[in-house]
């Protein structure tokens, strides 16, 4: 056992794993000793991204001893978290949550899964997830980058019905307007002058193939790009709150009941295909 503390301790996880059960084939997998090397196990094959045998073990490690529950959970949480599948580290939270009664712990908890289902972009659940947390402000904060206006997507389709190209530059794209302007002014001056030497033909056909092309295709751009503009504006904002919201401290549990860290390497996790 003291072995398999100092291999992990040191970032030998496959080692470790091996001295723990080992470990295991010696005690009675009932009591206290058993739970907490299965727990010891569980943070090995996590720090080697096993994920599906450390969850395994961590929540056999939770049956057998409820104190082991909460840190084990959680861990598996952060675990899941640092390689960027927040769905399964909510679960995991929202379980705990389920059999949660003290109301600090639930107002924890709930925080947490706010902050997950923010790294998602899922901002109303984020929301909500804080106003159950008790956190009013950084919920109102979330509602509003959600929710608030940047451009008017209707007010750019009318910019560009009465001026073709005024409505994208509203949106943010100045080239594209001019462009958009240039064309169909371009295109409509070129079919007057046509129509005014009796080139009828060549009128209708600038007129269909380049005016209305360009002037339709201005307005369809022009809500597009408010769209765009909005949505890259929440984005911007959200990351903002984001930054101001610290990550929750997944392994304090963990760390209290062995004595030292144990922390995933984050490169190696980006790098496993079934947590992309």
């Amino acid at each position: 056992m003291a072995l398999g503390d100092s291999l992990l301790k040191h970032g030998f996880g496959v080692e470790a794993v091996q001295e723990f059960r080992r470990s295991l084939w010696l005690l009675d997998s009932d009591d206290a000793s058993a739970a907490l090397t299965r727990l010891k196990l569980g943070l090995s094959l996590a720090s080697v991204n096993q994920l599906p045998a450390a969850a395994e073990e961590l929540r056999a490690a939770g049956r057998i001893s409820a104190d082991l529950a909460e840190p084990a959970q959680e861990a598996l949480a952060g675990y899941y978290a640092r390689g960027k599948r927040y769905d399964l580290a909510s679960f995991e939270l929202s379980d705990l949550l389920v059999f949660t009664r003290d109301s600090t712990r639930r107002a924890s908890l709930n925080s947490t899964i706010g902050w997950l289902r923010l790294q998602e972009s899922d901002v109303s659940s984020a929301a909500n997830s804080y106003d159950l947390a008790g956190k009013p402000d950084v919920a109102s904060a979330l509602r509003s980058a959600s929710t608030a206006p940047f451009r008017s997507s209707t007010l750019a389709a009318v910019l560009s019905s009465f001026v073709p190209g005024s409505g994208e530059i509203y949106a943010g794209r100045p080239a594209t307007g001019l462009l958009a302007f240039a064309i169909t002014a371009g295109s409509l001056v070129w079919a007057v002058t046509a129509a005014k030497n009796d080139d009828w033909v060549s009128a209708s056909v600038i007129v269909s193939t380049l005016f209305w092309r360009f002037y339709n295709g201005s307005r369809a751009n022009a809500v597009a790009f408010a769209d765009e503009y909005n949505s890259a504006a929440r984005h911007r904002r959200i990351m903002d709150l984001t930054l101001q919201v610290a990550e929750p401290d997944w392994f304090g549990g963990t760390d209290s009941l062995l004595g030292y860290k144990v922390r995933p390497d984050t490169a190696a996790v980006d790098s496993v295909t079934g947590l992309r």
